[in-house]
């Protein structure tokens, strides 16, 4: 099993759900988050102070996986998602707690 998490600007998020769900794909853990990216820092001004922003809202998206599906939805987050970091991690193990199913059965 693999665990594929993906950071994404705020308006790719509802184009790579949309993708996941026409994939099949149906658990998505999903957090509002602040990243910093490649792009220079951008200044407000707050009452008339100003101020450097360079952590910027984003949406994390967190799927558990069969191995085999890990590279497809890698595919499809890339595709539909407009920007943002993809990163693959293996699971060891998986629990559905509310039944005690163990491994491929909990996804």
């Amino acid at each position: 099993m693999r665990l594929v998490t993906a950071v994404l600007p705020t308006a790719g998020f509802e184009q790579v759900r949309e993708a996941l769900r026409t994939l099949g794909i149906p658990g998505v853990t999903v957090s509002t988050v602040y990243a910093q990216g490649v792009l220079p820092p951008r200044y407000e001004v707050y009452r008339g102070v100003r101020w450097r922003v360079d952590l910027l809202p984003a949406v994390r998206m967190d799927i558990v996986a069969a191995d085999a599906d890990a590279d497809d939805i890698v595919r499809v987050i890339a595709v539909a998602g407009g920007g943002g970091s993809v990163w693959v991690q293996r699971v060891e193990e998986v629990v559905r707690i509310r039944t005690g199913e163990r491994g491929g059965a909990a996804l």
